[in-house]
């Protein structure tokens, strides 16, 4: 088929996913004979099957996506996937990534996030009567992911379950919804699996921890990798993040340490240095780090955000 064809007959599926959905379905299946990596074929062929109700089929294919490379498009997808299957932490994890590689989807995955977010909120207070104490802390943990102060709402859901442990059922998804919106915030290079020679551990990796949504699995193929090599920076950067997952704080801060005995200007590892030493109230060290960033290409705004918010941190405190 001439290239010409091809995407006229491409631009023909997209027109129709929204008046016949199984013709167009039929087009992207056609079309996946001569192309089976084409990656908008594939997504297409996703939001066809979403509207179709095949969630089983549509995560299948959007996971193919996913390993030819970490697309927005995909992530957007397999959230709304996650999200009709009623895996909403999950979904939150996948359209928290999508926007991060592409802030353009912000608007619509707000809306998504919105939802999901409403549903979990409100189960918390409808089905239980926790202490004032304890609604108070949820409460305020709510206003500060609100504001996007994911550090804050951690904490602050945290002693919710320190105050009454029996509220543990209820709190800890906002606590792991938090948790993925701090691990989104962590700065990593992700492979580029068509301009570089990413090993066949690195796709096993991307496959663990984007695919499979198995973080211990990816942690032990990142410790296979240091094997290999135990000087690779973006490895040990991944590592450190992961560890974050686990809340093993003060291994994740030793990698991002490693990192940057090896490279004093790996600035990813100081970045996400910063953030664990702010989750763990450790501000005055935190603040160094965030401060050394100011100036940083690609690094001061966010260092900026990060250092506003721990000297709020340290005003409330003094």
């Amino acid at each position: 088929m001439l290239q010409e064809d091809f995407q006229q007959k491409l631009d023909e599926a997209f027109e129709l996913i929204n008046n016949d959905v199984e013709l167009a379905l039929d087009i992207f299946n056609d079309l996946l004979g001569l192309e089976p990596e084409n990656i908008e074929l594939l997504n297409g062929k996703a939001s066809a099957l979403i509207r179709l109700e095949k969630f089983d089929e549509a995560e299948e294919t959007i996971n193919k996506s996913l390993l030819i490379d970490e697309n927005p498009t995909a992530l957007l997808n397999k959230g709304v996937v996650l999200k009709y299957k009623k895996e909403y932490q999950s979904a939150l994890k996948f359209f928290n990534r999508a926007v991060q590689l592409n802030p353009d989807l912000n608007s619509i995955v707000f809306i998504f996030k919105k939802e999901i977010i409403d549903l979990i909120d409100d189960s918390i207070f409808t089905y239980n009567s926790f202490s004032e104490n304890v609604n108070e802390f949820i409460k305020m943990g709510i206003c500060y992911r609100e504001c996007m102060n994911y550090c804050d709402a951690f904490d602050c859901f945290n002693r919710a379950i320190t105050e009454d442990p029996s509220c543990n059922a209820s709190v800890m998804p906002l606590v792991e919804e938090v948790k993925t919106l701090l691990f989104n915030e962590f700065m990593f290079h992700t492979p580029d699996f068509e301009s570089e020679n990413v090993s066949d551990l690195r796709i096993e990796f991307i496959r663990a921890l984007l695919i499979e949504e198995n973080p211990q699995d990816a942690l032990a193929i990142i410790d296979l990798i240091l094997k290999r090599d135990a000087e690779d920076l973006n490895a040990l950067n991944f590592k450190g993040c992961i560890l974050f997952l686990f809340e093993k704080y003060s291994q994740s801060i030793d990698c991002f340490d490693k990192c940057l005995e090896i490279d004093e200007e790996y600035f990813y590892a100081l970045f996400n240095k910063g953030m664990v030493l702010r989750i763990m109230n450790k501000l005055d060290e935190a603040l160094i780090c965030f401060d050394a960033l100011l100036n940083e290409s690609g690094y001061g705004d966010k260092a900026e955000k990060y250092k506003i918010e721990t000297l709020e941190k340290i005003k409330i405190i003094d």
